[in-house]
């Protein structure tokens, strides 16, 4: 017999027992998103007060100007990424492409004649170089003028010298000297066996020097060359052309204005805040002192063991005992500062500076020096053509045959 029973109470007793067994589940879900929400607001609570202190941080360093140094992003720099404009409108931006310009049609001037001489200034001393053509070869005409300072509008001396290759050797030949813009000038200089080794005489030498180019632009003629008096055969050097020479009755000093004795400084000089006559009269008292040079300037004495070269200088008196008075040689070097002069060299090494001088002054065949103080170093030349300004170079230029 089917017997057929209401199960409905029994599925709902089921349901309500499965439903009270997930009620810890529940609630353990719910306890952990709880947790899970107070987490999160916390990060948030978090980041909001690192945010805060970061804000008052800057804040404090701005205002204590911890970042006033320079700025990390230059203004220059923000300028230079912005976009350029059109290119129609940014020609004057844009200097790398220049926009040619047609220029407008000029006559064209006619070129200016050369001057004759051209002039080349060193400092103290300016150059009038000439080339002309004589007896079938070219002849290059040198001619140095001296100046006293670089603001005197006249030359106190001049001289004019030429140059020959003869069997390799360059031979320096003195033409003519002036003593002055208003004195009678003088030819020939160099010795006759000078001339003879460049293919002159004493008259075609006269003849050439009355080509040289003279600063003043006077002309001589043959005729008008005085013969110089001084002019020994062999070379020998002539005495200087004006200087003033003088005997110390009660020493026996010869004293002599306006040349300074070149090296030979005993020791600890100079002696400094002294008169003239102080300073020869210490050297007068030491054995060991031959000679002074007194710098008038500076009122410095410059005792020394012995006495050769004398160089011209303005501000100098030279005093040297009988005994050496001999031995004085008269140099007509002409001396400038912070200028190079050029020709051919001959001969270069390690000197001092007066060393160096009384190098080219002992020789004849040298005709002007570079001195560079950096380097110790010490240039003789056999001419000189031209100079240029260099302040690491101090040089010298001989005005007639040493």
């Amino acid at each position: 017999m089917l017997v057929r029973h209401n199960t409905a109470l029994l599925e709902q007793a089921v349901g309500l027992v499965v439903k009270r067994s997930a009620i810890p589940t529940l609630q353990a879900e719910a306890a952990a998103q709880e947790k899970i929400s107070k987490a999160a607001a916390l990060r948030r609570i978090a980041t909001g007060g690192a945010i805060a202190v970061a804000a008052i941080g800057i804040g404090l360093g701005l205002k204590l100007g911890l970042w006033q140094k320079g700025p990390t992003i230059p203004e220059p720099n923000i300028q230079r990424v912005e976009v350029p404009a059109k290119p129609s409108d940014t020609r004057a931006d844009k200097p790398s492409i220049p926009v040619p310009t047609p220029r407008p049609t000029q006559v064209p001037t006619p070129p200016m004649p050369p001057k004759d001489p051209d002039v080349v200034t060193v400092d103290f001393t300016k150059f009038a170089t000439k080339t002309i053509d004589f007896q079938g070869d070219r002849w290059e005409l040198i001619s140095g003028h001296h100046f006293k300072d670089e603001k005197d509008s006249s030359w106190d001396t001049a001289w004019c010298y030429s140059h020959r290759m003869v069997n390799g050797v360059d031979v320096n030949v003195q033409l003519a000297n002036r003593l002055g813009p208003e004195t009678q000038p003088v030819s020939p200089i160099s010795a006759g066996e000078t001339l003879a080794q460049v293919g002159l005489t004493d008259a075609t030498a006269i003849q050439l020097a009355t080509n040289c180019a003279w600063l003043d632009g006077r002309t001589f003629a043959a005729a008008d060359f005085a013969t110089d008096p001084r002019r020994q055969v062999g070379g020998v050097s002539p005495q200087p052309p004006v200087m003033t020479t003088a005997t110390d009755p009660d020493t026996g000093f010869v004293v002599v204005s306006g040349w300074d004795a070149i090296g030979n400084d005993l020791p600890n000089m100079p002696i400094r805040g002294v008169t003239a006559e102080q300073c020869q009269s210490a050297c007068d008292r030491d054995f060991t002192c031959l000679a002074v040079t007194y710098n008038t300037k500076y009122q410095a004495c410059f005792m020394k063991g012995d006495a050769s070269i004398l160089v011209k200088s303005e501000d100098s008196l030279m005093a040297a005992k009988k005994v050496v008075e001999n031995n004085l040689h008269y140099s007509n070097l002409v001396f400038a500062k912070n200028t190079e002069i050029s020709g051919a060299p001959y001969w270069t090494g390690q000197l001092r500076y007066p060393d160096c001088i009384l190098q080219c002054a002992n020789e004849n065949s040298c005709m002007g020096f570079n001195f560079r103080s950096k380097e110790m170093s010490c240039s003789l030349y056999k001419n000189v053509t031209q100079s240029f300004d260099n302040v690491a170079v101090a040089s010298g230029t001989k005005s007639v045959e040493n």
